[in-house]
């Protein structure tokens, strides 16, 4: 809540009496108009009072659908005289899951400037071993909360993408972030646009600036084909299209440069992050139409024409980077 004038912000503690939960109409409503009576104040208003102990017993009124509430005491009155506006209700109503959200975000924030102020190449990894030992959490035993975790992180601007592995998280990050780092200045950092001067190959100026556009808002597929993938399952961050292909091997000399040029699109797919995840070693990409990276995956794993597939695809024996190893 924002103000004009500051007021002076009077704590009170509060103790939440019980829920009420209206049709997300009438909570618009009551948001538009919190100084008009209320059924659901009226209803409870024996529930609402200040006790010796200077605690406020309140009514938690939420909206179907809605992650917000209001807490109201109301003080005899049927509106809302002494309210709060409260963005996470569940957090409020819960105080386990306020402590857990606390415990998860003081240890993202801990790993980011941890892994930023260390770093000279860009990446850090953090054992679950670690993290156990400093926020008491198992993430070697839950998958779910490691995941969790690693979506947290890769909302900060400083983290590019997050890899989930067995035993460790390898967070990557934006070198404008990193104090110490060492890289070479001129094409290392994924936040830099290339310019056609400095692009390699054969590109027309509609697939540099495509190339520009990808590097600007992140790591894309091909700037992480200059190691070896295995197994590799590619996922939609928005869009569920069934259970993935597996490739069995994707790298910078996979494709074709035909096959470059007829999935420039997928390529430049941004990666949300990498992880182990219910079908294996997962990438999660966006900026990229679900048809198409569904159908790059079914390409990659035979599903195509023979004609199609030896025009795009190189044989074996040309990819030569290094193996990553997941697990």
């Amino acid at each position: 809540m924002l103000f004009l004038y500051k007021p002076d912000f009077k704590f009170r503690k509060a103790k939440i009496d019980k829920k009420v939960c209206l049709p997300a109409g009438e909570f618009e409503e009551f948001l538009k108009n919190p100084l008009g009576d209320m059924p659901c104040i009226e209803e409870n208003m024996d529930l609402m009072r200040e006790d010796q102990e200077k605690i406020y017993h309140c009514l938690l009124i939420t909206g179907e659908g809605r992650r917000d509430g209001v807490l109201v005491e109301s003080e005899g009155y049927r509106y809302a005289r002494y309210a709060s506006y409260v963005p996470d209700a569940a957090a409020l109503e819960y105080e386990s899951l306020s402590e857990f959200g606390t415990r998860l975000s003081w240890l993202a924030e801990q790993m980011v400037s941890e892994g930023t102020g260390n770093t000279r190449e860009g990446s850090w990894d953090f054992a679950f071993d670690e993290l156990r030992e400093r926020s008491g959490l198992s993430f070697s035993e839950n998958p779910q909360l490691a995941e969790l975790l690693a979506d947290m992180i890769v909302e900060r601007p400083e983290v590019k993408l997050v890899s989930v592995r067995s035993d460790c998280l390898t967070l990557c990050f934006y070198p404008e972030h990193c104090p110490n780092w060492q890289g070479e200045e001129s094409g290392q950092s994924l936040a830099e646009p290339v310019t056609p001067e400095e692009d390699s190959g054969d590109n027309s100026g509609d697939k540099v600036r495509q190339e520009d556009e990808a590097r600007a808002t992140g790591a894309c597929l091909k700037d992480l084909l200059c190691a070896r993938w295995e197994n590799l399952h590619l996922i939609h961050d928005e869009i569920d299209y069934g259970l993935p292909h597996t490739i069995v091997e994707l790298d910078a000399g996979t494709l074709t440069e035909a096959g470059k040029e007829a999935w420039t699109d997928v390529l430049g797919a941004k990666v949300v992050r990498v992880f182990q995840g219910y079908f294996g070693l997962q990438m999660e990409l966006s900026g990229v139409k679900a048809s198409r990276l569904d159908a790059f995956s079914a390409m990659l794993a035979g599903y195509c024409s023979v004609e199609d597939y030896e025009n795009w695809v190189n044989e074996p024996e040309e990819a030569i980077a290094p193996v990553i190893q997941e697990g």
